[in-house]
């Protein structure tokens, strides 16, 4: 059994998160309104913390039918939920190997996020006639070795702006461990919101998430479909934006497979009918053994 101790979401794709200490909506596309928004460049290609580590500093705040973005020396910036009139115009985005639809967000908000970042760029969220699903290669691993635990649907895969899944698990007793590497080096430990995860638990040992199918409680089963694959970004303070070698240094050294550095794992809604997650919640375990 595991225990979830941090909701987050990114509702803007690369910038800070937001917490959810009293719960917050789920779905199949995701933790409500995470990675609805993206930030893309002039050649429409989206933007992340890899190359711009500013952006870890836009807070964004999905709240009262708005969303409000403040950063450092910058005036807070609010704009509606609300579909404009444009709605009906849609921009090709294409989210590393899988293309979707977004709706610009207007100059307003384009020169506020440019003037931040120091080159121009738009703002685009999620069109509602976006169709974006889970690439069938990723998920059929997980079905061979599900042997019938959950049933995965195409109806079900739709999401967001998110690199290739929707959810993004991880373990707080894994990352104890890593710490305990990063402290060796000389290096303070980082906290858990370098790796960007929806849902933040207790109730593992370190990294026995990797043989876990799937976890459920009452109506609400995720699948574990796959670990996520780290980048550099890890490295990036999210607080400061400084970017530093660790915890990738120890990640090389302790979580290096053939598929690349993993942490944490990637996961779909595959049943619900709970729509909400909450602190302290428990969800059992199904394991792939």
């Amino acid at each position: 059994m595991i225990t979830i101790t941090g909701l987050f979401t990114h509702p803007i794709k690369s910038c800070a998160a937001q917490a959810h200490p009293q719960g917050v909506e789920v779905s199949v596309a995701g933790l409500a309104h995470d990675r609805e928004w993206v930030v893309v460049d002039q050649q429409g290609v989206f933007m992340t913390q890899r190359r711009w580590p500013r952006m870890s500093l836009i807070r964004p705040l999905v709240q009262d039918g708005q969303i409000t973005v403040q950063a450092p020396g910058m005036e807070p910036l609010s704009w509606s939920l609300d579909a404009p009139v444009g709605d009906n115009v849609a921009v090709s985005v294409r989210i590393w190997s899988s293309d979707t639809l977004g709706r610009d967000e207007g100059d307003q908000v384009a020169q506020w996020f440019s003037d931040f970042l120091q080159t121009p760029c738009r703002v685009l969220r999620n069109h509602s006639r976006a169709r974006r699903y889970v690439l069938t290669e990723r998920v059929r691993p997980w079905e061979e070795k599900s042997q019938g635990w959950r049933q995965i649907g195409d109806q079900l895969n739709g999401f967001g702006f998110a690199d290739a899944l929707p959810f993004l698990f991880t373990n707080e007793a894994s990352l104890e461990e890593l710490n305990r590497l990063v402290l060796q080096s000389g290096e303070q430990a980082v906290p858990m919101d370098r790796f960007r995860a929806n849902v933040v638990f207790t109730g593992l040992p370190a990294y026995e998430e990797d043989y876990v199918l799937g976890v459920s409680s009452e109506g609400l089963s995720f699948a574990f479909v796959r670990q996520c694959t780290r980048c550099p970004m890890p490295n990036v303070n999210q607080r400061t934006a400084e970017v530093g070698t660790q915890p990738g240094l120890a990640l090389a050294q302790s979580r290096q497979f053939p598929q690349g550095t993993l942490f944490g794992m990637q996961a779909m809604l595959v049943e619900s009918q709970s729509q909400r997650l909450t602190i302290g919640q428990t969800l059992d375990v199904e394991y792939s053994f």
